[in-house]
């Protein structure tokens, strides 16, 4: 049986729900986390190891930052927005990091543990591996247009350019992708997969709709903003 609260939180808009947060309503910031946990984890796990610390980081850099939000765009293209900051951060952290060791992993060796973990299907580890080796803003259109399906419009607040840049971009990632799988599909993988690449990335947006640890990382955030979980009378 769903707990009344959580019944009266999921009526409320996001906004709502921010700031209601803000104002130190802890149920409504545990709502609107897991509204868009699964989502978050879908951004950043194909390109960092650790995707639970930014979306924990994306989340808190949406409370603390609520009064400098103009209105001017929906909740889902401000929560993409301040999560591509985090992540150019974090991959810059990342260069930085591996210039100083000496490291240099070759570009098809990058993040493909989200394959193992979710991709249920040949074929959508395929895609996921072949999504590995794009760059950073090839990664992040087709992530938000099929995954989240944002409009190209939504996609070009998000990115901050004109929505005709967004259409030229988002074909050419469709055509490096393809491009990708088919050097794979050398290598022995399904060329089927090539058919339906539309429809076999678009599959991989299940994959975290479910993912284990919210209930952690909400604690977590909890506890950065020096609130206490709310129980429900």
């Amino acid at each position: 049986m769903v707990p009344v609260f959580e019944m009266s939180e999921a009526g409320r808009d996001d906004f709502e729900l921010l700031d209601a947060w803000c104002e130190g309503d802890t149920q409504a910031g545990d709502a609107l986390v897991r509204r868009y946990y699964g989502a978050l984890l879908r951004f950043f796990e194909l390109r960092v190891a650790a995707a639970e610390d930014l979306a924990q980081r994306t989340v808190l850099a949406i409370v603390e930052q609520r009064h400098r939000f103009r209105g001017d765009a929906s909740f889902r293209t401000y929560l993409f927005s301040v999560a591509r900051r985090v992540l150019i951060q974090q991959l810059k952290a990342d260069e930085h990091a591996a210039r100083m060791s000496q490291f240099d992993a070759p570009q098809s060796a990058r993040r493909t543990s989200l394959s193992m973990l979710f991709a249920r299907k040949q074929e959508q580890q395929l895609v996921l591996v072949a999504l590995a080796t794009l760059p950073e803003q090839a990664q992040t259109l087709l992530v938000l247009h099929y995954w989240e399906r944002l409009t190209s419009r939504e996609i070009a607040e998000v990115l901050d350019v004109p929505t005709s840049t967004v259409t030229t971009r988002l074909s050419r990632a469709r055509r490096a992708l393809a491009t990708a799988v088919e050097a794979l599909t050398v290598q022995g993988a399904s060329t089927a997969v090539l058919d339906e690449l539309d429809g076999w990335t678009r599959s991989l947006a299940s994959m975290t709709e479910e993912a284990a640890g919210v209930d952690d990382l909400i604690a977590r955030i909890q506890a950065s903003l020096g609130l206490a979980p709310r129980t429900p009378g």
